[in-house]
């Protein structure tokens, strides 16, 4: 039953998100536009805008949050307060991307030790950027990612 729930979250959410008026479409052949998305849904806590900007295991997650609205387990593990703070102080500007093989890296926020906590995307079916993991780096771990991406059909 619970299952048939997240189901039913996770089916109204990709509607409103697909019907819904607001911010502006991200352009997905653009991860920097993919991501720039994300942290405006992130600090707007709009778990419906966040949600087709991932992949299928982050949309789990997000699902969950939605069934079970703010003061949730799975809500509050998405919107940590340390998270919350750190992407908002950012105030939305992003770095990148970087690439590393076929994903593309972007920074969305910075510690006060240095570190840089990134949005990871890879390419789907569709050529379209999708979030597929969020992960903090060291800065010159980040700086020396390429800025251009290697394009896999060359030898």
């Amino acid at each position: 039953m619970a299952q048939l729930r997240t189901l039913a979250a996770f089916a109204c959410a990709l509607l409103l998100a697909a019907c819904g008026g607001g911010a502006m479409e991200p352009d997905r052949k653009d991860p920097a536009s993919v991501a720039r998305a994300f942290v405006e849904a992130f600090n707007a806590r709009d778990l419906q805008r966040m949600l087709p900007l991932n992949d299928a295991v982050n949309i789990e997650a997000i699902a969950a949050a939605l069934t079970g609205g703010p003061g949730s387990p799975e809500y509050e593990a998405i919107f940590a307060p340390d998270m919350v703070a750190l992407l908002a102080a950012e105030a939305g500007r992003i770095e990148g991307p970087r690439y590393d093989g076929g994903d593309a890296i972007v920074k969305v926020a910075a510690t006060e030790r240095g570190d840089v906590y990134t949005i990871v995307l890879a390419e789907n079916e569709d050529d379209e950027w999708v979030i597929v993991a969020h992960s903090m780096m060291g800065r010159a771990q980040f700086d020396a990612l390429p800025e251009e991406a290697k394009d896999s059909r060359q030898p």
